[in-house]
């Protein structure tokens, strides 16, 4: 092979790995309570509609889809592009597209006899299967062609519980690139296994997927391995606690891939187990167990377990209570954060929607997102800093409210783990070259001071920060900086490692000077849901207000409500107001200060404004 073939070939292995990788971004959530069209024609029910977590922009957005013909009971797994378009969604009966239509194929996956009893009763729509993380979705491409493995936990009608694990194919080229699924209802295993767990995690060459399947009395971890030729079993351990008969619970992996850690309880005697293993990505094996045990509730299936983006800490719940394990010693006493505050949601059946802990997911803006499992709660919580110790990770209970009972959250492996450089397995060329990324808060005191949460992958070593208003540069990972004045910055972030560098930079503008001003700001305003029927959710990007505020006017002109603004998500309830249509209008108001002397008090910008229907 000449040395320009091998340059090729190289440039080709390089461009494979540095892609966007944004295969988590959007996240279609909403159960089985009201998500078709027949029930959204119900009075009583317009707001339930069906809705999808979009990280393809900061802050998080949250669109809603009124037409959404789906639904989930609590398998949940989808997968989007590269770019971080929604590809597929699955509730492990049906496949569907961006769309919301079946894929070519897609309508019926894993028919058996549940298959067909599992129906709304009102609607006929298949309501999805019941295990949480009971489907996953791992892309590999084979004999040239970009294939889509579609795992699912298979329950039967005739027996108790799952029955074991079969696949379905998809390749994404096909029809016209909305894919197509060639082959399905493919049995993987064949046996009684654990109801949940379905987890992956990338192998050492940074291109095969290894995934665990946990046996039915939790002794027993089946290792197979995806790859370029097919599907393997590869190991069979006994090597977890026994603890028969759990019910549901989480697992999940280390965003390094060393470590893989369970969280299950037996809720009939109150007893929670959690499990620790490391794992060797190259053979995986997994060795050196740590257990611990965990009080639950009577009747909890809210057991949730994540690791920290840096995974310094490990993150246990049960229904009521969230705990933070040190990873760096786990001899030491766990530290109790939270427990539930007994919230309900005010405006549905009060004592039925409770919001207490459940399942967590790993946002690409690198926050914690947890769902109730088992309560019909239509709030989610959040974690806003995972990676600092005890209360400083920043636990929000109830934080987001949705229009929807999400149940349960999507089920994802870490898609930006890369290889494993230096490991006999790393073979393929695929060094880790880092991709620059980061968030940024507002100070809600002083507007001109930010904090930076470095969200960068494939293995920085190194971070430097151009704040973009002639301060030195900052090479600690995740900084604070205070502004001096009010202005438009560009920010930018520079990551390397011995491979290579990679720098983002963001234009972050913090208030203005006049309604001139507002033509040219990019000031990115949504709201959720549109038409709303009681807490709308204003989230406001891409501009750094000094004093928002959001005002609402009724078709009088006359303001009904009046609520301070901040960068990112607001909450606004409008549940007290009648019927109609309203004019919103998102402004920055100023004050005198030092270092705004020349500005009237009062004076007002208007950042954006919109109409709004009240149900």
């Amino acid at each position: 092979m000449s040395a320009r073939s091998i340059f090729i070939i190289i440039l080709i292995l390089m461009h494979y790995f540095l892609i966007a990788q944004n295969n988590d971004y959007v996240w279609p959530m909403g159960s089985a309570g009201g998500s078709s069209i027949e029930l959204l024609e119900m009075d009583s029910l317009k707001e339930w509609t069906p809705f999808s977590l979009n990280f393809s922009s900061d802050p998080m957005k949250i669109d809603y889809f009124l037409k959404r013909r789906f639904t989930f009971d609590a398998s949940n797994s989808n997968y989007s592009t590269d770019e971080g378009n929604l590809f597929c969604y699955t509730n492990g009966m049906q496949l569907y597209g961006p769309d919301d239509q079946p894929i070519q194929g897609g309508d019926t996956i894993n028919y058996n006899n549940y298959w067909r009893s599992k129906v709304h009763w009102q609607t006929g729509e298949r309501l999805g299967f019941t295990q949480f993380q009971g489907n996953l979705i791992l892309p590999i491409k084979q004999l040239g062609e970009n294939l889509l493995y579609v795992f699912n936990i298979v329950l039967d009608r005739n027996v108790d519980g799952p029955i074991g694990v079969w696949y379905s194919v998809v390749n994404t080229d096909c029809n016209n690139g909305k894919g197509c699924v060639i082959s399905k209802d493919k049995i993987l295993m064949q046996e009684r296994i654990k109801s949940n767990h379905l987890k992956a995690c990338r192998h050492a060459n940074g291109r095969d997927w290894w995934l665990i399947i946990v046996g039915e009395d939790m002794t027993i971890f089946y290792t197979y391995l995806l790859d370029s030729i097919g599907i393997h079993k590869i190991n069979v351990q006994n090597i977890g606690k026994f603890n028969p008969r759990l019910s549901a619970g989480n697992a999940t992996f280390s965003h390094r891939g060393d470590q893989y850690a369970v969280n299950d309880g037996r809720y009939w005697d109150s007893i929670g187990v959690i499990s620790i293993f490391d794992f060797d990505r190259c053979s995986g094996l997994l060795s050196n167990p740590f257990f611990d045990t965990l009080v639950i509730p009577e009747a909890s299936i809210g057991q949730g377990i994540a690791f920290s983006p840096d995974d310094r800490y490990l993150y246990v719940n049960n229904m009521n209570d969230l705990y933070q394990y040190d990873m760096k010693d786990l001899n030491k006493p766990r530290i109790h954060l939270a427990t539930y505050d007994g919230f309900q949601d005010p405006t549905d059946w009060p004592g039925i929607f409770t919001t207490q802990f459940g399942f967590w997911g790993y946002g690409p803006d690198g926050r914690l997102y947890n769902v109730s499992g088992s309560a019909s709660s239509r709030y989610m919580h959040v974690m806003d800093y995972p990676n600092e110790e005890g209360i400083a990770c920043s636990f929000r209970q109830h934080a987001i409210r949705v229009s929807n009972n999400p149940r349960i959250i999507p089920n994802f492996p870490h898609y930006r783990l890369g290889p494993l450089d230096g490991s006999p397995c790393d073979t393929l060329g695929l060094d880790n070259h880092p991709i620059a990324k980061y968030r940024y808060e507002v100070d809600s005191i002083d507007y001109l001071r930010l904090r930076f949460t470095d969200l960068s992958y494939f293995r920085p070593e190194k971070w430097s920060w151009d704040l973009g208003d002639g301060s030195p540069l900052v090479s600690t990972q995740s900084p604070y900086h205070t502004f001096p004045k009010s202005g438009t910055y560009n920010v930018c972030l520079t990551v390397s490692n011995e491979n290579s560098s990679n720098t983002s930079c963001r234009t972050i503008t913090l208030g203005t000077s006049s309604s001139d001003d507002m033509a040219v700001t990019p000031a990115d305003v949504s709201l959720f849901p549109n038409p709303v029927q009681d807490y709308l959710l204003i989230t406001l990007g891409e501009y750094v207000p000094a004093h928002g505020q959001v005002m609402i006017y009724d078709v009088t002109g006359r303001p009904v409500i009046t609520q301070r603004i901040y960068y990112g998500q607001n909450s606004v309830d409008m549940s007290g107001l009648q019927a109609g249509v309203y004019v919103w209008k998102v402004m920055d108001v100023f004050n005198p200060s030092p270092v705004l002397p020349s500005r009237r008090k009062g004076e007002a910008v208007v950042v954006r404004e919109g109409k709004v229907v009240k149900l």
